[in-house]
């Protein structure tokens, strides 16, 4: 048989006849029309990971500004439009039909121009690029099966629209006689229009028929059901009620009418970016308060998708970069080091920022790309602060900043076995209190962007140091590589490729180094002097020590100089309201196993998970109890 005869044959008569010729049958592997099925159907866990990725496709469109229009509570139509390049017919073409081959980091990209005519890596601007395999569009497809795209290139004559709509994904469909045909993810209808305006430049996407499940999970439809089948409360204090969240934006009826009014943290006349500044603040002044507060559940779903958005985009600080930050602004600064077994070491700054003393890169305000997200009048920041003054009161006087970075090509090892190079900056910030507590952990920024939230286990850290876990945040800014790591849906990254490991296996180092100086400082400041009659005290911090070790000294008791209803106590950064008997002579006879039930409950990590009403309802139930047993 002729070499373009054998070419021609199927593939398993390929091998059969491998058998006669005793030559193995070689060829290049090729992808199912199932994988793009899937992934038009829909990859994303949550409804702001698709807001997410829409906003990175504009941000790799060289856009300035992105706004979107939930139209709120309703959520009948969504709008997303951003001032970028644009697209013309052949890039609209190109898109339609190369779903998950994007033009972004290729040749066709630089000829396309979707991509550096230097760099196909970076944007036409220069920026680097956040999308990698053409599927961010396809991120509507978590909120809706039919979209509109309108675009137009500056200077183009010409605007096109595109309509798509896109197929449910139905495995069976693939035990089906039609299967051999191939599966199409959808149809689309587009058209090119002339229009006068050659200047306008841009890309808006109008999404229809929002999925229900969707739509009621932004107007938190589960917890409006909740409250409505919630018990009489008896008043025994033993029946769960399910109250609104304190910030909201309205309940809707099953006839689609607003049967709840919104109640915001902001008023309808601020600006864009105060609206922002009100939503944080509720965050963390309500979260100061309790538990539940601190995990953002006085936010109705709606406002933590906002949160959530904004954590993860490509955008300013609220309060500024951490890089930008300064020792004589309230911190101690530390350095990490990247040696094996090494330690951290306090720096001065001698007046210099964090990113002019340890030379960073990051959030370097010559090098950020003007970028401003809004969605529905409220102009997105990145909401973490870390504040210059500790949240409570500690031994340890201000809060510890640790900075490294890293940068290697893994000993010259081959691309294929390392990644390549590898380049990474990172902060670790210690306060005696992280509010809110979805700031909690340790975020890794690829290209100033993210995929995932805040991981409170900081990569698998495997150490028992559950209470400095929560007094820590940390993020990871990859200037360089890592890349190859990210799963397809960018929530995730790939455990055993070899940047993921390095990053992991530094955090750990990192996260050890900070500990051990905590505890090194912690150390070095006046023990508790334990008062030889105070047997219950004595005892508590016994309990203490075996519970959470004898390295970290127990909590502090503070108190204010003047004790009323309403007021609080400390048992170290956790509060605890006072109730109405403090006010009774026998309390301050009391206060030494006050101190001592609150030193064992917080021990055993009981105070951190009540209110702080429930804490001092648990606090004087026990001494009650004790001091009527005597």
């Amino acid at each position: 048989m002729s070499d373009s005869a054998q070419a021609a044959l199927p593939l398993a008569e390929k091998i059969e006849n491998s058998a006669k010729t005793k030559e193995p049958v070689e060829g290049s592997l090729k992808t199912n029309d199932r994988i793009i099925a899937r992934v038009t159907d829909g990859i994303y866990r949550e409804p702001w990971s698709a807001f997410r990725e829409l906003i990175s496709n504009a941000f790799d469109a060289d856009a300035t500004k992105v706004s979107i229009d939930c139209d709120y509570p309703f959520f009948k139509e969504i709008r997303i439009t951003d001032n970028g390049n644009g697209m013309n017919e052949k890039i609209v073409g190109d898109l339609l039909e190369n779903i998950g081959g994007s033009s972004k980091r290729t040749i066709r990209g630089k000829a396309l121009g979707t991509a550096n005519k230097e760099d196909p890596t970076r944007s036409p601007s220069g920026r680097k690029l956040i999308g990698k395999i053409g599927i961010g569009l396809f991120a509507v497809s978590q909120l809706t099966q039919q979209f509109q795209i309108i675009t137009k290139r500056k200077g183009d004559k010409r605007r096109v629209s595109a309509s798509i709509r896109l197929n449910t994904f139905q495995e069976d469909a693939f035990a089906s006689d039609q299967a051999d045909k191939g599966y199409a993810s959808g149809t689309y209808s587009v058209l090119a229009e002339d229009t006068l305006d050659t200047d306008i430049h841009g890309t808006t996407i109008i999404l229809t028929s929002i999925r229900p499940a969707v739509r009621e999970k932004l107007q938190s439809q589960e917890i409006w059901s909740a409250i409505d089948e919630n018990e009489p409360d008896d008043g025994s204090g033993l029946i769960d009620v399910v109250v609104p969240p304190q910030f909201n934006i309205g309940r809707v009826d099953e006839d689609g009418a607003l049967a709840h009014p919104p109640k915001l943290p902001w008023q309808s006349e601020d600006s864009p970016l105060v609206k922002f500044a009100k939503l944080v603040d509720a965050a963390i002044s309500t979260s100061k308060s309790s538990k539940e507060q601190a995990n953002l559940a006085h936010f109705d779903n709606y406002l933590k998708m906002l949160w959530r958005v904004s954590v993860a985009s490509p955008i300013d600080y609220i309060d500024g970069h951490p890089f930008d930050i300064k020792e004589s602004d309230g911190y101690e600064v530390y350095s990490l080091s990247n040696k094996k077994k090494g330690s951290a070491n306090q720096v001065h700054l001698n007046g210099k920022s964090l990113r002019e003393a340890f030379s960073l890169k990051a959030g370097n305000i010559g090098q950020l790309p003007n970028f401003v997200v809004t969605i529905d009048s409220v102009e997105l920041r990145r909401p973490i602060r870390l504040p210059s003054k500790l949240a409570s009161f500690s031994r340890l006087e201000r809060p510890l900043i640790f900075v490294g970075q890293v940068s290697t090509n893994f000993g010259g090892a081959s691309v294929e076995r390392s990644g390549g190079s590898l380049s990474f900056e990172a902060y670790l910030y210690w306060n005696t209190r992280i509010v809110p507590k979805e700031n909690i952990g340790s975020i890794i920024r690829v290209n100033d962007a993210s995929g995932t939230l805040f991981d409170p286990e900081f990569l698998g850290y495997q150490v028992s140091e559950q209470t400095r876990k929560k007094q820590v945040t940390c993020e990871i800014f990859v200037n360089e590589g890592l890349d190859g790591a990210l799963n397809i849906d960018r929530e995730s990254f790939n455990t055993s490729n070899p940047h993921y490991l390095y990053i992991q296996k530094w955090l750990h180092s990192a996260f050890r180094q900070f500990a051990t100086m905590h505890k090194r400082l912690g150390r070095s400041i006046k023990p508790v002097v334990l008062d030889p009659q105070d047997i219950a005290f004595r005892r508590s911090v016994e309990i203490w020590s075996k519970m959470r070790g004898s390295d970290i000294p127990p909590p502090l008791i503070s108190r204010p100089s003047t004790r009323q209803e309403g007021t609080e106590f400390f048992v170290g950064d956790i509060p605890v309201s006072l109730p109405r008997s403090v006010g009774e002579p026998s309390v301050s006879a009391r206060s030494d196993l006050i101190d001592a039930i609150s030193i064992v409950l917080d021990a055993h990590g009981i105070l951190e998970r009540l209110t702080d009403e429930g804490r001092a309802e648990l606090i004087f139930d026990l001494v009650s109890i004790l001091e009527n047993a005597k």
